[in-house]
């Protein structure tokens, strides 16, 4: 089975990201300045009401990743014969890191005394991963594809790529200090992802002859392109006090490329093929409280629609045949989170933040691929003036999801197991005012 170009893509673009989010979420633009209120150059993203701020503004932002994840699959809980606990169970690790860039800029204009029109551009990577399990090097040699790992019948390799160039555009009103603002986003999408299969979906090594009956799926080169939009408004009455609101767009991918199938000892196949990839409206709410001179408390509060992927289904395009039959049933998800803001003096601002994520997997379809549970994550960061005209942001993330059991799996192949997933981040924004 050949390496998967998207693969080599997204590692290029990404550092080769591993990560497995709702789906393989990782932006974190301006680190724990992020929100619907924030007016800096990455407004674009998150708010671009936000843009509607007079003067010029670049925003470089790099984002590095680490993660650990461990699955394990008992023997007794998937009916896996003695004869295969070997190859058809144990524990199967996940462990890399890579980074992320981004770039944005904008411009605002005054209008009159009372009127500020932003306008803003930049190129995100929000969704992006390369999932690649550790291989098990010791496995028996009479079983080819033991190498790939106890979790193999759910993900062996899986990439996705969503690049996202952007352009917005922000109103403010200076009498009422509300603004708005609509970003239309661009997005170019690529999913890989190879699995090893059965034709009656079950996890048999052999045939009832002897011979050799794991196979390999491979979708590969996947590709689709939609735009989005995002949306906001922000109100700031007075100095001490913001709030805002902001929407991005959701959408289903309809994802195109070349699948490739391999069945036991049969001369490898190969179809176009489709997978949908849904992706939800998120909601965030936010506001900015300046309790003291050196105390700024920001609420945020999000809610994503994951209840829109059901299930995901690679299906052979000429006949209708389904390769990859993947059950999601997610759920909607919802997170709260505090930052703290502590103004030091006029340059120096010390960042404090931490928060609460539901997943969107439910236990029954949770597998090593594409799934998440609970989660919280604690952060903190510094900003600092370098000069009148630079600015820099730090942060580090440490992400921590809670351990998932799994006793009901409807998965075919079942995956009931445990899971652990724990993830850390380093984030860095430069902000240049022109």
């Amino acid at each position: 089975m050949r390496a998967t170009s998207w693969a080599v893509a997204a590692a290029i673009v990404s550092g080769a990201v591993t990560a497995q989010a709702n789906p393989f979420f990782i932006g974190r633009y301006g680190g724990l300045r992020e929100g619907p209120t924030d007016t800096g150059p990455f407004s674009l993203y998150w708010n671009p009401a936000g843009l509607a701020v007079p003067g010029g503004r670049i925003g470089l932002h790099v984002q590095g990743l680490m993660r650990h994840a461990t699955y394990d699959r008992p023997a007794g809980a998937n009916d896996v014969p003695p004869e295969f606990e070997r190859v058809n169970a144990g524990k199967a690790t996940a462990s890399s890191g890579g980074v992320v860039p981004a770039i944005t800029g904008g411009y605002g204009f005054e209008i009159a005394d009372d009127y500020v029109l932003g306008v803003g551009a930049g190129f995100f990577i929000a969704r992006a991963g390369v999932v690649a399990w550790d291989e098990d090097l010791a496995a028996p040699e009479e079983h080819p594809g033991a190498v790939d790992g106890p979790q193999r019948w759910a993900a062996i390799n899986t990439s996705l790529l969503i690049l996202s160039p952007t352009v917005g555009v922000g109103f403010a009103h200076r009498p009422t200090g509300l603004s708005v603002g609509l970003a239309p986003v661009f997005n170019v999408v690529s999913l890989s992802t190879v699995r090893a299969r059965n034709p009656d979906r079950s996890e048999r090594l052999f045939d009832q002859g002897g011979t050799l009956a794991e196979g390999r799926i491979l979708l590969d080169g996947g590709e689709d392109f939609g735009v989005t939009l995002t949306a906001g408004m922000r109100w700031q009455p007075d100095d001490d006090l913001a709030f805002a609101f902001s929407w991005v767009g959701g959408r289903e991918y309809d994802v195109r490329g070349t699948g490739y199938v391999t069945f036991g000892v049969a001369p490898e196949t190969t179809a176009d093929a489709r997978i949908p990839l849904q992706v939800p409206h998120t909601f965030r709410l936010g506001a900015d409280v300046a309790a003291t001179d050196w105390l700024v408390v920001r609420p945020l509060a999000e809610y994503s629609n994951w209840s829109v992927m059901d299930r995901q289904v690679v299906t052979n395009v000429d006949n209708g045949e389904a390769l990859i039959i993947i059950e999601r049933d997610f759920q909607d998800t919802l997170a709260a989170k505090v930052r703290f803001d502590f103004v030091l003096n006029d340059r120096w601002v010390l960042q404090l933040g931490g928060g609460y994520e539901t997943g969107a997997t439910p236990p029954q379809t949770h597998e090593p691929g594409l799934a998440e549970g609970d989660s919280w994550h604690a952060a903190a960061g510094f900003t600092v003036d370098l000069t009148e005209q630079l600015k820099l942001t730090a942060s580090y993330w440490w992400h921590q999801f809670h351990e998932v059991e799994v006793t009901d799996s409807i998965q075919e192949p079942s995956v009931n197991g445990t899971y652990t997933d724990r993830r850390q981040y380093l984030t860095v924004d430069l902000e240049v005012s022109l």
